[in-house]
Formats: structure tokens, C-alpha cells, sequence
């Protein structure tokens, strides 16, 4: 049969959106092209075998045949584009190969072979599209052939060779699916060569609910905003107890409601109300003038707004409304939707887990509206959450000013599987939101799967987990505090912090409880132990700096410095920031010794807490108001120099800056910063790594390592103190010089 050019520019054309990714990933090496961009290829004629090398699939002249899907990489394709609407063919195994006919034979039963590049034709192929959906291979030096499963053998093992193609034969016809990630598993090499296949059920067992429309203009939180809902009650609901609860981004769609039925009689989704909600708009009070829209507003930004808005104000109102029994715990309640609802679901369960922790994105806006681009870093960095997801693009997604959707929807699928999410991720021929309806019976069942079972956090990104235990979460020490600041600690794992707005300081004993340890502190503000062991203390207020013993006995040892934090060193030196007495002061650092006080840098915009590197030559100062924390090196006499702006701290999207309070390094090297975010935990060469937030979602104010193996982290957060236990221990100037190692990336 005689191919024609237009079927291979219409195959060329339908490979592209994923062959521009593959591209880019072969010139930057194996790794890369085989996360990126690699297909399984599976016969027709054996649906359940995929094409692979066999063995290894790293050595020219291996053979070619079919196996049983096992995510391998002698398994996965690689396909780029030669020019002339032909391509190679890689395995993922070894991409410097690709796929052959054994010595450019044009005959039925030539062998199929992996061969280095030697730029001959028969390394060349064709793909035509078939109407089943499927391809013919096509060697460029034999139009008249085509890639067989051997007669369509179905065992694992046949071999593939080239026959003569009478364009019927579905043993020449191979189905190429893009493969995405998965936590599941198995589920990559699975999932993509078998179709979810949902319960056979009697059309009978499939009751009808009832649904209930209003328009809801009550909010504060989108104060002034007009949005239909509807609701969707189950014929099984009889209100004995709280419901499930699966909400909708954009409104209502009746498919919604039959698939909602269909899968409660299935019972692959629990006894679950449905809401379905649009996005609001701010009615024009002029006659003819156009609303205001305000979907991109509430949807693609990424603050806690929408989530706030269902938890605090919707849900509450529908269930007094409509007399309904609502669960409020995240673990029984899912949230969907397409594009921009994509991102707001998926929002909603980021900030608030514990009121939803199931997903369905399809084709997310994770782009640069109002932020979202950011999300797939934020993933990466911040402690994983318990949140399952099941996410979809498509091969002809959105592209405008704001990004690629396609692209940034698989930054995504590698983001999640980085940080060890549950979830899965379809890569779906067709354009934006293709195949939400068509999906929505597998995602359903996979979000739901083993409810009532709680969903759990993955092991979050492997920096996280080189200090992070497993299993070990935050823990509440205390509580009823005003203002906790400054924590340091002493050299068996003693913590003291102030509590500024009571005027005391606090000591945390070796047990955890909480006692005072100096009951008129002079609104001290920052704390450090000397290497003598001694409590030292700055106040922003006083202008005092003291020195305590074992006791609580102090003394002032200098007088005239209105200090924000404080440090001790090895050497009996002591560092301090302070910013003036006036606003708008610039952050300065001062060294004292021998009662002398010394500038040693100025120009911070608000200097706040500091903390040196275990091997004694690096200081860290926080910016309290920029996204930074500076670098300096410690000369011999106290002095400063080689200023850097260094540490770069994440700032949410909604923040004007990182916030950043008390910093304190560990042992081993890690430097762990106080945040508007969380706890962040900065590399050696800079970046922040991993963010560590509050279970009430709070400022960090305070962070010191300490405890009585010293291995402790604390969290201050205003009037709480949290702890948990870590792989990485404290240190102070009671420590000796400890060698620091490169922080991996």
C-alpha cells in the first residue's frame, strides 16, 4: 500500500504537542527524555503486551519484541521528529539506539533490531494514522511495509519483524499513548494500556436524587458578589448522619448528577451531596454597563479566599438552608474542576486539607494569572499534604500570555510524584477539559477508593526527608502565650524563648514542660546562650542588654541598644541586630564585647534574627521585610565583610515579603528560618529546600533545635509552641567548630 504525505503530516501534526517536550529532553540526556516525553506502543492485536527491547535494552543489535506492561525503560519510546515528517524511535533504556530494520532489508520477516545511528532510511519511520485510532510504522526505505507483531501473537516474548502491509491487518497497527506519572503502583505501565472498566450494575439500582437551585449573595469574604448553586441530595440520604460532600467549580451540569448516582449505587463514591457553584460577579449598577468578573479572581489565585468562602460561608448556609447534615471533615469531602476550577479545587485542598483532601483537576491553570505558575515549586518545597488527586491535560491544551498548559500541567504530574503524592495523571488526546465527563467515573473511584480510610501524606521531596522522621508530625507543647520570640537553647537541650507582651522569659525543661524562668524580663525580645553557659538578652524596648545565670539572676551588661535578636559566639562576642528608634530606621548589626558595642553593618530594611554556620565563619541575618536573609563572613575581631544578599526565602503569591524572624542552624549544616510560610530550610549555597508549616497554618515567629538528645525541632507561633523530633541536632557557642558538607540539590 502506498502511503501518502498528507497522512504523514496529519501524524506528525497530532505527535508534536508532545514531541516538542521530547526534544528538549533527549539533548539534555536520558533522564530527562525518559521523565519527559516517553510512549508506550502497544499491537493492536495484543492489547494487553507493550513493544519492548528485549533484556536490558541498552546494547546494539538487541533484539525487539512484546511483553507484559512493567513501566520499564526497555519499555518506553522515545519519538522525535527527522524532518520530512519522519522520526526515530528510542527506548528510554538506552536513547543513543533506535529502533531498526536489521541490514535495511525490504522483505517480510526482516528482523527488528536497535542500532546506534548510522543515518540510513531504514531508521527512519513513517506513522499513519488508522480510524481506529491506532498507527502504522512505516520504514522510510519500504513504503510497502510495516512494523508486525510477528502474526499477531499475543504472548510475551513474540518477536516483531516487517511484513507487507495490506492496510487491514491490525498485527501491523500499534496504539502510542504519551505515559504519565503515578504514585500507584504499577499504575504507569498499568493504567495506560487498560481502560478503567466501572461495576456492572441494574440500571433499576441506580436511584435518582433531587436537586435544589438558589442564587447565594451573602458573602463577605467576595463582598458584594451574585453565584447560582445547586445542590444535588441523593435518594439514599435520610439525614441519620453527616454526608460526604463533593463540590464543583462552574456550576452545574445534569451528566454530573447521573455519574454521581451511578457511582453511588456502584458505591465507588460513599453517600455524597453535590454542590455545584459558579464563580461570583459584582452586578454593574449602570444599566447596559457589564459586570464585573470575578472567576479569574476567585479561581486563579492562589490565597485561601475560595476555600474560606466554601468552608466559612456556603457550606454552612446550605446545610442550615436546606436542613442537611454536612460532613466538615476533609477526609469525606472531594472538590472538582476544569481550567481555572482546576486550580481552585486543587487551591482549596493545598491550604485547607482538612476540608478537602480529594481532587479532580482537569487541564489546570497552573499559570501565570495570579500566581499559579508557582504551584508546581510549591509542591516540590512544602511538606507533603494529605491530599489525593486525580489530574488531567490534553494534547491541544490552552497556550495564551500566561503560560503553556500543557507543559506546566505535566510540571505538575512531576511535582507531585516528586514530593510523593497519591494521585494520577492522564495525558488526554484532544483540547482543554478534553475528557473531563469521559474520566470522571475512574477519577471518582480513585479518589474515593478505600473511604472511609484516611488519606495520608506522602513522604514529601527527598531534601525533606534527609531531616525529616517518618511518621513523626507536629506536636502542641504549649498554648495561651502573647507573643513567643527569640528561642535558643543550652548545651544539654534546655529551650528558652520570651514572651514579650508578658514580660517573662520561659524555659522548656528536658521533659517538655513549660515553666518560668524570669518572671521580669525587661520585654526582652531576642535570647542566645553564651559559651558560658549564661542567658543572654536583647530588648527593642529597654535598650538593655543582660546577662542571666542558672538561677535567673541577671546583670546588665550593656545599656543604649534597642536590640531585635541576639547572638553568642564561641568567643564570648555577641552579635545584635536592632532597627532603631525611629520607623523606617535601617537594619543595622552590632558586635559587642568587653561592654564596647561596634557597628558592623547597616542598610537591612528590617534586621532581624541571625545564627552562624557550625564551622564559625559564615553569619546569617534575616531581612524581616524582603524575600532574603544576607550572608556574611566573621572576621577575627567581629567585624563583617563579603556581604551578600544570599538566602532567598519563598514569598507567597499574596505577600509583600517572607516575614522572616528567628533563624538557627543545625548540626549538620541545615539553617532553618522563621516565616510568614512555615519554617523554611535553606541549602548551604542558598535556596530555600523545604518549607515546614504550622498545623493551624501560623506565622512562625520563633524557630531552635534542642531537646534532650538535642534532635528536637521547636515552632513558635505567637501563643503556641510546637515540637517534633528530626534527624539533625542543635548547636551554639557551647559547640565546637564542626565541618559543614555541600547541601545536595
Amino acid at each position: 500500500m502506498k502511503l501518502h504525505k498528507n497522512n504523514y503530516s496529519s501524524a506528525s501534526r497530532r505527535l508534536r504537542p508532545f514531541i516538542a517536550v521530547l526534544c528538549a529532553g533527549i539533548i539534555s540526556g536520558h533522564a530527562l527524555a525518559e521523565d519527559w516525553g516517553s510512549y508506550s506502543i502497544a499491537p493492536v492485536s495484543a492489547p494487553a503486551m507493550v513493544l519492548e527491547a528485549a533484556g536490558a535494552g541498552t546494547e546494539e543489535g538487541t533484539g525487539i519484541s512484546i511483553g507484559k506492561p512493567a513501566g520499564s525503560a526497555n519499555q518506553k519510546w522515545i519519538i522525535v521528529p527527522k524532518g520530512g515528517d519522519l522520526f526515530w524511535i528510542m527506548p528510554s533504556s538506552n536513547p543513543m539506539l533506535t529502533l531498526t530494520v536489521a541490514k535495511g532489508e525490504a522483505k517480510n520477516g526482516a528482523a527488528i533490531v536497535l542500532e546506534s545511528d548510522n543515518g540510513q532510511p531504514s531508521q527512519l519511520w513513517a506513522l499513519t494514522k488508522q480510524d481506529n485510532g491506532s498507527y502504522t510504522l512505516t520504514p522510510k526505505h519500504a513504503p510497502g511495509m510495516g512494523l508486525d507483531d510477528q502474526g499477531g501473537k499475543q504472548a510475551p516474548g513474540s518477536k516483531i519483524d516487517l511484513w507487507q502491509n495490506s492496510g487491514k491487518d491490525q498485527h501491523l497497527q500499534w496504539m502510542i499513548k504519551p505515559l504519565a506519572g503515578s504514585s500507584v503502583p504499577a499504575a504507569t505501565a498499568e493504567a495506560e494500556t487498560t481502560k478503567y472498566e466501572p461495576p456492572i450494575i441494574k440500571p433499576e439500582d441506580v436511584l435518582p436524587g433531587t436537586t435544589k437551585q438558589f442564587t447565594f449573595t451573602q458573602s463577605q469574604v467576595f463582598p458584594g458578589t451574585v453565584r447560582d448553586v445547586t445542590v444535588f441530595i441523593p435518594a439514599q440520604y435520610d439525614g441519620s448522619k453527616p454526608a460526604c460532600v463533593y463540590v464543583k467549580t462552574d456550576g452545574y451540569n445534569p451528566r454530573e448528577k447521573t455519574l454521581m448516582e451511578t457511582l453511588i449505587a456502584t458505591k465507588e463514591m460513599p453517600m455524597t451531596i453535590g454542590v455545584f457553584v459558579k464563580p461570583g460577579s459584582l452586578p454593574s449598577p449602570i444599566k447596559g454597563a457589564m459586570d464585573r468578573r470575578n472567576r479569574c479572581f476567585e479561581y486563579d489565585g492562589i490565597t485561601d479566599d475560595n476555600v474560606r468562602f466554601l468552608t466559612e460561608e456556603l457550606l454552612p448556609f446550605i446545610a442550615k438552608e436546606f436542613d442537611l447534615k454536612l460532613s466538615t471533615d476533609g477526609n469525606d469531602r472531594c472538590i472538582s474542576g476544569g481550567s481555572s476550577g482546576a486550580i481552585a479545587a486543587f487551591t482549596a485542598a493545598w491550604h485547607r486539607p482538612e476540608a478537602f483532601s480529594r481532587v479532580y483537576a482537569a487541564s489546570g491553570s497552573w499559570v501565570a494569572f495570579r500566581g499559579g505558575h508557582e504551584f508546581p515549586t510549591m509542591v516540590r518545597k512544602f511538606e507533603a499534604k494529605p491530599i489525593r488527586a486525580y489530574l488531567t491535560t490534553a494534547t491541544h491544551d490552552m497556550e495564551n500570555a500566561a503560560g503553556d498548559w500543557f507543559l506546566l500541567d505535566q510540571e505538575m504530574d512531576k511535582a507531585l510524584k516528586f514530593s510523593g503524592y497519591d494521585y494520577q495523571f492522564r495525558i488526554i488526546d484532544g483540547r482543554h477539559v478534553a475528557g473531563y465527563g469521559e474520566n470522571y467515573q475512574e477519577a471518582m473511584a480513585f479518589l474515593w477508593k478505600g473511604w472511609p480510610e484516611r488519606i495520608k501524606a506522602g513522604p514529601s521531596a527527598p531534601r525533606a526527608r534527609d531531616f525529616l522522621v517518618p511518621d513523626e508530625s507536629w506536636q502542641l507543647v504549649a498554648e495561651g502565650f502573647k507573643s513567643t520570640r527569640g528561642p535558643t537553647c543550652n548545651a544539654t537541650g534546655e529551650v528558652f524563648f520570651a514572651d514579650t507582651s508578658s514580660n517573662k522569659i520561659h524555659r522548656i525543661d528536658l521533659e517538655g514542660k513549660v515553666t518560668d524562668f524570669v518572671v521580669d524580663s525587661g520585654n526582652a525580645h531576642g535570647l542566645s546562650i553564651g559559651e558560658d553557659g549564661r542567658l543572654y538578652t536583647v530588648s527593642e524596648k529597654s535598650g538593655k542588654l543582660m546577662s542571666y545565670d542558672a538561677t535567673g539572676i541577671g546583670s546588665v551588661v550593656l545599656e543604649g541598644i534597642l536590640g531585635q535578636s541576639i547572638l553568642a559566639t564561641p568567643k564570648g562576642g555577641l552579635y545584635v541586630t536592632s532597627n532603631g528608634d525611629k520607623p523606617n530606621a535601617p537594619g543595622t548589626v552590632w558586635f559587642v564585647k568587653d561592654g564596647k558595642k561596634t557597628l558592623v553593618d547597616s542598610g537591612l530594611k528590617f534586621a532581624t534574627g541571625l545564627a552562624y554556620r557550625p564551622d564559625q565563619w559564615l553569619l546569617s541575618v534575616a531581612d524581616g521585610k524582603s524575600k532574603w536573609a544576607y550572608s556574611y563572613q566573621m572576621n577575627a575581631d567581629g567585624t563583617l565583610t563579603n556581604k551578600e544578599r544570599f538566602f532567598p526565602l519563598h514569598v507567597a503569591d499574596w505577600q509583600d515579603d517572607a516575614g522572616a524572624e528567628s533563624v538557627c542552624y543545625a548540626l549538620e549544616g541545615q539553617m532553618f528560618v522563621a516565616t510568614r510560610s512555615g519554617i523554611q530550610v535553606c541549602a548551604d549555597d542558598g535556596p530555600t529546600q523545604v518549607i515546614l508549616p504550622m498545623p493551624d497554618r501560623s506565622r512562625v515567629i520563633g524557630v531552635c533545635l534542642g531537646g534532650k538528645e538535642m534532635d528536637t525541632l521547636f515552632a513558635f507561633s505567637g501563643d503556641k509552641v510546637w515540637k517534633r523530633k528530626v534527624k539533625v541536632h542543635a548547636m551554639g557557642a557551647f559547640t565546637p567548630w564542626t565541618k559543614v558538607v555541600g547541601t545536595k540539590l
